[in-house]
């Protein structure tokens, strides 16, 4: 054989090792756990559509930032891990990806459905567009604590991706953080919905969305970030979400006809804004329910709550925004001292109450908040109590001023430090949510100066003159809540179809619409320097009312004939929502 012929030989050889290496179907669980154990950086498992049963994963590989180890399906949607199946992920850089859980049986409800941990811990690793639907135990298993997704390592992200139909003991996605390491974790763009508990509301702990931390470590930070989220039909217990770790951030999320409450159970200096909360008058629902020291909670939209438990009696932990009491000596796991929380410039609407202040869950919980601003929130049409002081804060720093109602009772004195009251005018609606309105007393009428209220929960900038309430009028913001018509399209299982996550990040922060809302003939959409291509815009139905290729990256929409109401703005893979009066 001469040199040439050997040469070419063996580049045919290396390429057929990279193809099998880098780019492989696999059909039986054999085969695919063969093909991990041979994995390496950048190589990429491709799972057969098919349904697979039993499938029990055990990854233990090492990826890097640019050659992740990927585990993926031929087509989204169309690979199905049923029966007592669970992956384990441990080492670096690994995504998994695609897959549907469903249709359990003989679970082991010890084992998580997903866990960030194999022989050891998973870091910058990631799950995506992937969909867990009623994968839940036996009726005789529903108070076992059995896990969705166990968060371990850091640098990890879920998103994309959907969680349906949860029952039974056990948050959907955990951190419990063992150690006092920071943590760094995403958690974003996901959809959480149709939730049940076990008996009432309530009844039983470990019924959460989202919990980060765990009270032994919770007075360590975790950095963690949960945003872009849709909580839908979410019933489990009065934590929605439990924070109970530091230097956590929650913004941009949409919690939608639900039970409970954004919880800051342990845990300081974190960061509550930017979030709608619709609680359509459910019994046991809440916005936010505060402890702790240092939180910042801003720009929040919450409407509809209902303190009421399903036996008639109030519950104390519910309400608007309430800033529970604390215990002296407290234990970890009881309650801390509110000190030095800041709650500015959120709107409440037709709440039975807005805010409550100094709330008593246990009656040794005897502690004042201490050093408490409430300032600048806008209080509209709440039944009960716009403001209660069932405890008044305490220290030099502590104030409330600037606050609004309209119509209701609170616990403070009128027009005193710019707390006002007006019979109306001060917000108006539209399908979707109330808001500022020409005319309204809320216009520049906000007061003092705060660093961190740099825009309004729509994404819009706060002028110097700011308005009070979570809205800036005008402002030209379009981050809208979620509604159902965002699930597989800008939320949830389905929505990352082509583009890396990276990708439609980048995606969402060019695309520019405006003006938002739109009160004229002509809309704009820009994106940076990038061709528009296709754009379309479909109603709230689903209907497609325009579709039209753009090659520049600017373009003006004629509207003039569109009706009032919501409509969705897809360009590529980034959709976003605008309203047009």
């Amino acid at each position: 054989m001469t040199i040439t012929k050997l040469s070419n030989v063996l580049t045919i050889i290396v390429l057929v090792f990279k193809l099998s290496t880098y780019g492989q179907v696999v059909s039986t669980t054999a085969a695919l756990e063969s093909a991990i154990s041979n994995a390496t950086a950048g190589t990429t498992i491709t799972l057969a559509d098919k349904t697979w049963s039993n499938v029990q994963l055990s990854i233990n590989k090492i990826g890097t930032e640019n050659e992740p180890i990927t585990i993926q399906a031929e087509t989204p949607g169309s690979v199905f891990f049923e029966g007592n199946s669970y992956v384990k992920m441990g080492g670096a850089y690994i995504i998994f990806k695609d897959v549907v859980f469903q249709n359990p049986s003989n679970l082991d409800t010890d084992i998580p459905v997903i866990e960030f941990k194999s022989s050891n811990d998973c870091n910058h690793c990631t799950v995506t567009n992937i969909q867990i639907d009623s994968y839940n135990g036996t009726t005789a298993q529903e108070e076992d604590t059995f896990k969705w997704i166990l968060l371990r390592g850091t640098n990890n992200e879920v998103s994309y991706s959907s969680f349906i139909g949860k029952h039974g003991v056990g948050s959907i996605i955990n951190d419990n953080r063992s150690s006092t390491e920071a943590n760094y974790h995403k958690i974003h763009h996901n959809y959480f919905a149709d939730r049940t508990p076990v008996g009432e509301i309530n009844d039983l702990n470990d019924q959460d969305a989202i919990r980060i931390g765990s009270s032994s470590t919770s007075l360590s930070d975790s950095y963690t970030e949960v945003y872009n989220n849709y909580f839908y039909n979410f019933s489990g217990e009065i934590e929605v979400i439990s924070n109970k770790s530091g230097k956590n951030k929650y913004y941009n999320n949409t919690f939608d006809d639900y039970q409970g409450a954004l919880t800051l159970r342990h845990g300081n200096g974190c960061e509550v804004y930017n979030n709608f909360f619709f609680a359509n008058k459910n019994v046991f629902s809440g916005g936010i329910r505060v402890m702790g020291e240092d939180h910042l909670i801003y720009n929040n939209y919450i409407e509809g709550v209902n303190s009421k438990k399903p036996d008639g009696s109030t519950s104390g932990g519910t309400g608007g925004i309430n800033v529970s009491n604390g215990k002296p000596d407290s234990a970890l796991n009881e309650y801390y001292q509110v000190k030095n929380v800041s709650i500015v410039n959120n709107t409440l609407v037709n709440c039975d109450y807005g805010l409550r202040i100094g709330t008593k869950i246990k009656s040794t919980n005897t502690l004042a908040p201490e050093n408490l601003i409430v300032a600048n929130n806008v209080i509209y049409e709440n039944t009960t109590k716009a403001i209660q002081l069932t405890t008044a804060p305490i220290g030099d720093a502590s104030i409330m001023e600037g606050n609004i109602k309209q119509n209701g009772s609170w616990d403070i004195t009128t027009d005193t430090n710019d707390n006002i009251s007006v019979s109306s005018g001060l917000l108006g609606s539209n399908a979707t949510f109330y808001y500022i309105v020409s005319g309204s007393a809320a216009i520049d009428a906000g007061i003092g100066s705060y660093a961190f209220l740099t825009t309004d929960i729509l994404g819009g900038p706060r002028s110097a003159s700011f308005d009070t309430g979570a809205e800036e009028l005008n402002a030209g913001g379009d981050m809208f809540p979620y509604s159902q018509s965002d699930i597989g399209v800008t939320v949830g299982f389905g929505t990352d179809k082509t583009l890396g996550l990276g990708d439609i990040i980048k995606l969402e922060q060019q695309l520019k619409i405006y003006p938002v809302p739109s009160q004229g003939a002509i809309l704009n959409i820009a994106l940076g320097n990038q061709t528009l291509g296709l754009v379309e815009i479909s109603d709230m139905a689903g209907r497609l009312v325009l579709a039209k290729i753009f090659n520049t990256s600017k373009a003006e929409i004629d509207i003039q004939n569109f009706k009032t109401g919501t409509y969705i703005v897809k360009v590529q893979e980034v959709s976003k929502k605008i309203v047009i009066k």
